[in-house]
């Protein structure tokens, strides 16, 4: 497969045009008349184009900026003749394309407005790098490779001490701003805790998750999870 950089970035309009009006991402796509769709189509289009590099790969793309520790993922896509599987397949073909440049892992954030939850679990079930943090911005990571579901134990207080450098295995890490307990189930070796995850850093190569620990009796602690892209 051919992955390219779009010089002319106008090469990628029929698709994304395309892939808007039939994905409908945002509410501005699937209000008004189809003339009314496509310029707010084209205002997005162009908004993207002003501030990414555009990769393609067979009718997938990715508009993605470089940033200071990570590269992030404005927009994705790909066509409508490509399995899911597929696409994912496309997709990681560009970043570890991007990746191999430039070294630095990948950030996004969920954006669309039109079934978010399906989306979400279309991630959940199909891209098996991505780790989606359900915090104010909807923030989505990639590691790597195929992820293994596992975070690092990298920070604790006197009573959690006994945790540190200890792997966490999880089916979904959910984190999300604000005073609302946000629960995550994680296993630590053969031992299943309560997470409540309170606040993401993102430091150059790794993120930092920190929240609050416990089991069903009378343990809480402070932790603190590394997202590592290895």
């Amino acid at each position: 497969m051919i992955i390219k950089q779009l010089i002319n970035k106008s090469e990628a309009w029929e698709d994304f045009k395309n892939f808007c009006l039939r994905s409908k991402p945002y509410k501005a796509f699937y209000i008004g008349s189809r003339h009314m769709r496509e310029q707010a189509i084209k205002r997005c289009f162009d908004q993207f184009c002003e501030g990414c590099e555009v990769y393609e790969c067979e009718n997938v793309y990715v508009f993605t900026a470089e940033q200071r520790f990570y590269n992030h993922i404005q927009f994705l896509f790909g066509g409508d003749k490509d399995t899911n599987l597929s696409k994912i397949k496309k997709f990681y073909l560009i970043m570890d394309n991007i990746r191999s440049k430039n070294g630095k892992y990948f950030k996004s954030e969920i954006r669309r407005t039109f079934k978010v939850d399906f989306y979400k679990k279309w991630i959940d079930r199909y891209d098996k790098r991505a780790i989606i943090l359900n915090n104010e911005d909807q923030t989505v990571l990639w590691y790597n490779c195929i992820k293994m579901k596992t975070l690092k134990i990298v920070a604790t207080n006197k009573v959690s001490r006994h945790l540190q450098n200890k792997i966490v295995s999880y089916d979904k890490l959910d984190f999300e701003c604000g005073s609302s307990p946000c629960i995550s189930y994680l296993k630590i070796e053969e031992d299943m805790y309560i997470f409540d995850a309170k606040t993401v850093e993102y430091n150059g190569d790794h993120s930092l998750i920190s929240g609050l620990i416990s089991d069903d009796k009378s343990f809480v602690a402070a932790i603190t999870l590394e997202f590592r892209p290895q």
